[in-house]
């Protein structure tokens, strides 16, 4: 897996027998040649991964030798693969391509980096499909053509002290190597130059209180959060979505502002207002329908286009 070929996303690291582990909603980009490819795996893990560009296969229970392509005609070919859902962890030995064949550059797009909790990792209900293949931070950059990760765990806050179970809030977060297990201790740093995306989207906010003691929390937390960003990745381009549920816009909307007018004008803020109903397009009156996630995928898409076009 230490092929110069294989482009990494997001969150890698590799371990001391050779392979590579996966945290959070990471992915990977190889292109090949050949007729077949597949990938030998340590563990049991959640994987979506597509060939040639084509419709993504989801498997819940990838393990041992998963063949991700086979029967192809000759020629030039790539694959894709993502962490299907928080907590996957995909531990990868070796990609296996056919005697003769090789591994080629894959053609390198823009990266999107999304930031967020349970609606960004693509939950949607109990007893439902969740996955992150369902959510606006998978859809939106394949409407886009962007290469793309995300960064997200269920009921994660900004501010530390609220959410759960994670309740150390992603301000801090974020510089962790993985998402929250039960039980963790001394998770390692994530050294934030080992990738640097183009854009960063973050839609953070939900599980932050509106009312009460801890509300406060919220705006030197998020303010904070954007700092950080900025000084991680200073070329990109940071977008700040307000929540669906309407929490929290307009201090999210006057932090932007007040970032804009220090001249950091690569913040942007994206009102959400009006693009899903709460009240019918969510499963519990937080968590969008996946019909509700691709209406905000084409909405947030059509939104972010402007500003992608103006620099690639």
């Amino acid at each position: 897996m230490s092929d110069k070929n294989i482009r990494y996303l997001g969150r890698w690291r590799e371990k001391p027998n050779g392979y590579v582990k996966g945290y959070y909603e990471s992915g990977l980009e190889l292109s090949f040649t050949g007729t077949s490819l597949s990938v030998a795996l340590e563990d049991v893990c959640r994987l979506l991964y597509s060939v040639d560009g084509g419709a993504f296969q989801r498997n819940i229970n990838a393990k041992d030798t998963l063949t991700i392509a086979s029967g192809l005609k000759e020629g030039e070919h790539s694959m894709r693969i993502y962490s299907e859902y928080q907590q996957s962890f995909p531990r990868m030995k070796y990609c296996q391509i056919d005697h003769g064949a090789s591994t080629i550059p894959f053609t390198k797009r823009p990266t999107m980096e999304f930031v967020g909790d349970s609606i960004s990792v693509g939950y949607i209900g109990p007893g439902l499909v969740n996955s992150l293949g369902n959510s606006f931070s998978f859809r939106t950059p394949e409407l886009l053509n962007l290469s793309h990760n995300t960064v997200a765990f269920g009921g994660i806050a900004v501010a530390a002290g609220s959410g759960g179970p994670d309740a150390t809030g992603m301000v801090s977060r974020y510089t962790k190597l993985s998402e929250y297990t039960p039980g963790e201790s001394s998770v390692p740093e994530w050294d934030t130059s080992q990738y640097t995306p183009d854009y960063l989207v973050i839609n953070l906010g939900t599980n932050d209180p509106s009312t009460g003691e801890k509300a406060q929390n919220f705006k030197p937390a998020y303010t904070t959060f954007l700092e950080n960003a900025r000084a991680y990745y200073p070329d990109a381009t940071l977008f700040a979505m307000s929540p669906f549920n309407g929490s929290h816009r307009n201090e999210i909307s006057e932090i932007v502002t007040a970032r804009n007018s220090t001249g950091d004008a690569k913040v942007i803020y994206i009102d959400t207002s009006g693009w899903i109903d709460i009240a019918t397009e969510t499963t519990d009156g937080t968590h969008p329908t996946i019909a509700a996630q691709e209406k905000i995928s084409v909405n947030l898409a059509t939104s972010v286009q402007k500003y992608l076009t103006a620099r690639h």
